[in-house]
């Protein structure tokens, strides 16, 4: 009975943080994290204001929590698994299209990451020494396993992982964040076949 208790116990504290973070997520896309009291966070989550603090003893730790608990690609390391075995012919197409879908399901996360981390020197750091360098060498790690087998041309696998997510990053901003989609609109099939191929003409090997 306690290790029955015990894990209703964890279960019911991880609902919360979750409860939580993610009505954080959408008052800071909305107004911004200095904008947003922690009270119009309880507000949104519908809890109190203790319970707030119980959970994350300032709204600078909620942030980074925040952060960390909902990711621009969330599923990257599998979707990397997924085509480990697959040439960057077949590969890179399908990674793009599944990264294209979960960015754009992330645009709040997206909002958050623009005006409140990348803006700031110590956070930004944070986000790339946690999250940003760990995706980038699970690409890169795809990207040196064809260049040993000849499908790749020799480069810096790095440079090669950032420039791809960059070239999806870039279209993030600019259809969804900056009003492209509705001012000069791009299909996500234009989008996705368009960083596959002129990723692939510039790095497929002759």
């Amino acid at each position: 009975m306690p290790r029955v208790a015990a894990a209703n116990h964890d279960q019911y504290a991880e609902a919360r943080r979750d409860q939580i973070l993610a009505a954080a997520l959408h008052l800071f896309s909305r107004k911004g994290f200095a904008e947003s009291s922690v009270d119009e966070i309880a507000a949104e989550a519908g809890l109190g204001k203790a319970t707030i603090y119980l959970y994350f003893p300032s709204k600078e730790i909620l942030l980074r929590k925040l952060v960390d608990r909902f990711r621009l690609v969330p599923d990257l390391g599998e979707l990397v698994d997924s085509i480990r075995d697959l040439p960057p012919a077949e590969g890179i197409p399908i990674l793009v299209d599944s990264i294209w879908r979960q960015i754009k399901q992330q645009k709040e996360v997206a909002h958050v990451l623009v005006r409140e981390v990348f803006s700031n020197p110590e956070r930004a750091r944070l986000y790339t020494e946690q999250i940003r360098l760990p995706g980038r060498n699970l690409l890169a790690a795809y990207f040196q396993t064809w260049i040993r087998r000849g499908k790749l041309k020799r480069g810096d696998t790095t440079a090669m992982a950032q420039c791809l997510f960059g070239m999806l990053w870039y279209f993030l901003q600019s259809q969804e964040l900056m009003g492209g989609k509705e001012l000069a609109p791009l299909s996500d099939q234009t989008i996705c076949s368009t960083v596959s191929r002129i990723f692939l003409s510039g790095a497929a090997a002759n």
